[in-house]
């Protein structure tokens, strides 16, 4: 872990640790955040959560006085994640869908978008709503940032390359590859891409900045559980001390980050950047889907996991043949990531198991 700073907030000691390491980081312009207020959409996510969390952390320990404006979707859930931080007077939970028109008289100087379906069985079972979340959502947006003269951060994804030539290893944020729009599965890559050109409409059009965050699978301590994503499914096995079913031959190769890390090269986006788009990964945990199994299934041995195969049809998730995002671009910022794919993995299973035996 890197540096850390002593805060007082309640929340899981994990998630405490993680907020800690991130605010210490001198490279990152805070002060451009002083007595700002800051809309989040998808608060209540884990990406999301953690931008709150950093953010009330910062009002702790450098007296920001940042203002933070939550919006959730469920707000039942959000009470139940947040819990006591709600009775802060420098986070305002607003309840709505981030398609409906959002009317807030004050100042708003910030806004991070990073309401979005990442559930693979989500995208099939609503490739509708998925489309409208990031299409219409991000234009409502837009939308309200050109109102405030708020500067926009658009949280992509590294499937908006979609298929790249077999020649390319690492992709940098000037190369593409190509996406078949009749798949049903396209609903998401297709709909981040065109919010993309929707921010760079809008910063041609009506000058609003905007910032573009195109991000590996991050993975950490989410509420969410068992939503379809595979390091989710695969870790709430490893809690339950269940076999890791795969359905596939594993040998997709994906790209994580842990989302601390995540969280860091944001706020460098957000604060430092200059330029409109950003690739957002860790080079050191690339793995295949079977070795990211195994690693999940070896955190604690004395459980004895096994990984079994039974090969189905894996059409929810995507079929592209992707690069490894290159991330020399934000490192030329002084952005590194800090937490190993293991060391995050046995932090969200400590977390995971708390939720669960919460809940049991």
């Amino acid at each position: 872990m890197p540096e850390t700073l002593e805060i007082n907030l309640p929340i899981h000691h994990i998630i405490l640790e993680d907020i800690s390491s991130i605010i210490p980081n001198q490279k990152i312009k805070w002060d451009k955040l002083q007595s700002k207020t800051v809309l989040i959409t998808g608060a209540s996510g884990l990406i999301g959560s953690y931008l709150v969390y950093s953010l009330l952390g910062l009002n702790e320990v450098k007296n920001t006085n940042i203002k933070i404006l939550a919006l959730v979707r469920n707000r039942s859930k959000a009470e139940k994640q947040f819990g006591k931080l709600l009775e802060r007077d420098d986070i305002i939970l607003i309840d709505k869908d981030v398609t409906e028109y959002l009317d807030y008289s004050e100042e708003i100087h910030y806004i991070i978008h990073t309401a979005s379906t990442t559930s693979p069985k989500a995208m099939m079972e609503d490739p509708v709503g998925t489309i409208s979340a990031n299409m219409g959502g991000t234009q409502n947006l837009l939308e309200l940032a050109e109102k405030h003269d708020s500067v926009f951060m658009f949280l992509s994804s590294r499937e908006i390359y979609g298929n790249t030539l077999p020649d390319i290893s690492r992709i940098s944020e000037t190369e593409y590859g190509t996406l078949d729009p009749t798949l049903v599965r396209s609903c998401y890559p297709e709909s981040k891409r065109l919010s993309e050109t929707m921010c760079a409409a809008y910063h041609h059009q009506y000058n609003i900045e905007t910032k573009v965050a195109r991000l590996a699978h991050t993975y950490g301590p989410d509420w969410n559980l068992g939503s379809g994503r595979v390091w989710g499914d695969f870790l709430q096995n490893e809690v339950r001390v269940e076999n890791i079913v795969l359905k596939s031959d594993g040998l997709s190769e994906l790209s994580f980050i842990y989302v601390a890390d995540a969280v860091s090269a944001l706020y460098f986006i957000l604060l430092n950047a200059e330029e409109m788009v950003y690739n957002v990964s860790d080079s050191k945990g690339v793995v295949q889907v079977r070795e990211l199994a195994h690693l999940i299934s070896t955190l604690h041995p004395e459980k004895g996991i096994k990984t079994v195969f039974e090969i189905s049809d894996g059409s929810c998730y995507s079929s592209s043949k992707m690069a490894i995002l290159d991330t020399t671009k934000i490192e030329g910022l002084g952005w590194y990531p800090s937490i190993s794919l293991r060391e995050g993995l046995l932090r969200s299973a400590e977390v995971f198991s708390d939720i669960l035996n919460t809940e049991d």
